[in-house]
C-alpha cells in the first residue's frame, strides 16, 4: 500500500480514516503516527480522544492549537470518530470553526470504525480542506494482487499460484491473509519463494464460501469456480437440493431479465424486472451476456431435471449437481 501517496505524504492538516476495512485503516493510522512524529517525543506530541466516551470538541480543538514540542507537528488523534458525525451543527460549531483555518503545526486525524456519512457538514469541510480516506476491502479478484503486493513489502517472492491458494483458503479477511504471510515467511527460509505446496501445508482451510458465489459463478459461466465451489459447500454440509433451489431461481431472474433486453429495455429495466437489487445490476448485465433466451431455457429445463433426479434417483446426489453444473457452464455453441 502506497501510503506516501494515499495520505497526502502526511502534510494535511485533517484526515479522516473511515470504511468497513478495519485492518487497512489501523495500517494508515500507524502510518500517519509514525511519520507526523518523526523525530520527535511521542509523549508530549500526540494527543489521544475517543468520541464514544465523550466527545470533549473544546478539548480537541485546544489540543490542536498547541504548539508541539520538539517536533515539526502535534498530532491529535480521535478514535471512535463515527460518533461525532452524527453531532448536531451547534454542537460541532467550534470543530467547524477550527476546520475553516486548522493549524499547519497539527495533524488532527479522525479514525472512524465504520463508513461515515458523506453528506455531513464535518465530512465535507474535512474534505475540503484534508485528506480522506476510505478503507475498503479489496474486491476478490484484487486479493491475489493484494497478496502479492503485501508479500514484496515483506521482502519475499511468491508464486501467482501460491497467492490464488491463499485467497482460496481464507478469503478476504486481510488479517488472516497477513497472518497467514507471516507463517509462510517463517515456513519457507529465505530468499526461497513461496509457492502453491507451500500454501497447501501450511495453510489450513478457514474460509466459508458463500452459497452466492456458487451461483455467480454458475450464471457467469466459470466452471472451474462453480465446481470448486459447489464441492467446498456440500463439503460443509450444504443439501444439493437447496443450493440446486438458489440456482433456479437466478436462472428464472435471468430468463426475465433476457425478456426485458429483447424488447428494449435496459440493465436497468431487466434488473428491477426481475428483483434484482441495484447494486447487483452490473453483475446481473454480465450475466445476462452469458446466455441466449433459448440457452436460458435449456438450462431451466436442465435444472429441473436434476431437481427430479435428486428427488427419486439413486445416483450420488452430488454427482447429480456437479453433472447440471457441467452442462449450464458448458461454452456458448
Amino acid at each position: 500500500m502506497n501510503w506516501e501517496r494515499n495520505l497526502a505524504g502526511g502534510q494535511a492538516p485533517v484526515y479522516l480514516l473511515h470504511g468497513d476495512e478495519r485492518f487497512i485503516s489501523r495500517e494508515a493510522m500507524a502510518w500517519l503516527r509514525t511519520t507526523v512524529l518523526a523525530g520527535g517525543i511521542e509523549d508530549f506530541n500526540l494527543d489521544r480522544f475517543d468520541a464514544k466516551e465523550g466527545f470533549d470538541i473544546d478539548r480537541i480543538v485546544q489540543a490542536a492549537r498547541t504548539l508541539p514540542m520538539m517536533c515539526a507537528k502535534r498530532l491529535v488523534w480521535v478514535r471512535n470518530a463515527e460518533a461525532a458525525f452524527g453531532r448536531s451543527k451547534d454542537v460541532l460549531a467550534p470543530l467547524i470553526k477550527y476546520l475553516d483555518a486548522p493549524d499547519p503545526m497539527a495533524c488532527l486525524v479522525f479514525e472512524a470504525t465504520s463508513s461515515v456519512k458523506k453528506s455531513t457538514t464535518l465530512y465535507k469541510r474535512i474534505a475540503k480542506v484534508g485528506c480522506v480516506y476510505d478503507a475498503v476491502t479489496p474486491r476478490e479478484r484484487e486479493l491475489p494482487g493484494w497478496v502479492g503486493s503485501r508479500v514484496r513489502q515483506k521482502g519475499r517472492q511468491m508464486s501467482a499460484a501460491a497467492s490464488d491458494a491463499l485467497v482460496d483458503a481464507v478469503g478476504a479477511d486481510l488479517a488472516g491473509l497477513d497472518a497467514a504471510l507471516e507463517r509462510l515467511s517463517l515456513y519457507v527460509p529465505e530468499p526461497g519463494r513461496i509457492e502453491e505446496d507451500h500454501v497447501r501445508d501450511t495453510i489450513s482451510k478457514t474460509r466459508t464460501h458463500s452459497v452466492w458465489e456458487l451461483v455467480d459463478a454458475v450464471a457467469n459461466r466459470h466452471v472451474s469456480k462453480a465446481l470448486s465451489r459447489a464441492h467446498q459447500l456440500l463439503g460443509q454440509g450444504q443439501a444439493p437440493l437447496q443450493l440446486l433451489a438458489l440456482i433456479i431461481r437466478q436462472f428464472r431472474q435471468l430468463l426475465v431479465g433476457c425478456d426485458v433486453r429483447r424488447r428494449g429495455g435496459s440493465v436497468g429495466d431487466a434488473a428491477a424486472e426481475a428483483g434484482v437489487p441495484r447494486f447487483r445490476e452490473r453483475q446481473f448485465g454480465n450475466q445476462l451476456n452469458q446466455y441466449s433466451f433459448d440457452e436460458l431455457l435449456f438450462a431451466l429445463e436442465r435444472l429441473q431435471q436434476a431437481d427430479a433426479s435428486l428427488k427419486s434417483s439413486k445416483l450420488a446426489d452430488e454427482l447429480i449437481f456437479e453433472s447440471a453444473l457441467l452442462d449450464l457452464c458448458a461454452p456458448k455453441a
